[in-house]
């Protein structure tokens, strides 16, 4: 299938290998291996932006699935009192001498919405359980810093402030 049969995929931020014959023979200038180096880099952080992007926005959509399904269950909850208090004025009509059975199909439509709210508040627990902090993105980044040019290094003439665990029972 061509491109014009819609089989194209969008492209994927790639770091580009075209030079990587004159780097591994030496022949490239300074220019040139700047300019790749530069392209690397932007390259590399625009890839690190879109799976920044991609891991948020899947956590967003669970979060947004999740409030939706609790928003189901408070509307349905708020909703069931209204039977049962419609129930209850039955039951009290029934109990002052009226000889009608209403006051039991109220109370089986609370029951019902009550269930229904039950099962969309654990639908929407379980929902908000699945949100994860974007790891990936964390740890590429983390080893990005570690690739730098600096190699996340302090500059030099600078002193870099570390936590030492403290000595446990002596004074």
């Amino acid at each position: 299938m061509s491109h014009a049969q819609g089989t194209h995929k969008p492209t994927e931020a790639s770091i580009p290998l075209h030079d990587a014959d004159s780097i591994g023979r030496g022949d490239a200038s300074i220019g040139t291996l700047v300019k790749n180096a530069s392209t690397h880099v932007s390259t590399l952080m625009r890839a690190e932006i879109e799976l920044a992007k991609t891991e948020v926005t899947e956590q967003v959509k669970k979060a947004a699935t999740g409030s939706g399904f609790f928003a189901a269950a408070l509307v349905l909850l708020l909703t069931s009192f209204f039977p049962f208090v419609f129930m209850w004025a039955k039951l009290i009509s029934m109990w002052f001498g009226t000889k009608t059975w209403d006051w039991m199909g109220f109370l089986i439509v609370f029951v019902v919405l009550l269930l229904l709210a039950g099962l969309f508040a654990f639908l929407g627990y379980l929902k908000i359980k699945k949100i994860r902090k974007p790891q990936r993105t964390i740890d590429s980044v983390n080893d990005l810093k570690l690739a730098m040019p600096t190699g996340g290094d302090p500059k030099p003439g600078t002193v870099r402030v570390t936590e030492t665990p403290e000595p446990s029972g002596r004074r």
